[in-house]
């Protein structure tokens, strides 16, 4: 909100796992896919590694109101890479 109020055109949200966000119960994550009102075009960031987690989280960013969404490969963090997702699909680019 802050952002936009500011001048921004495109804002991000926080990454958001899609494995949490498929099985629809983690309100927390949800909320991740939720832009503010004064947000123009909001693109909402999903770390997965599973094609059907990732379409199923894809269908509910969409509708919360994403414009965008990005399939987050950049993550260097422990807690992220130790289970496949962010950056560690750089080792895989078939998979991408």
């Amino acid at each position: 909100a802050l952002c936009a109020e500011l001048g921004a055109n495109v804002t991000y949200g926080e990454m958001a796992c899609s494995r949490t966000v498929a099985k629809g119960r983690n309100f927390i994550e949800i909320a991740k896919l939720r832009r503010a009102r004064n947000e123009k075009t909001f693109v909402c960031q999903l770390a997965t590694k599973a094609i059907d987690e990732g379409s199923a989280a894809i269908a509910r960013a969409a509708k919360e109101g994403c414009d965008v969404v990005d399939l987050n490969c950049g993550c260097p963090t422990h807690d992220v890479t130790r289970r496949g997702l962010g950056a560690s699909l750089l080792k895989k680019p078939k998979k991408l």
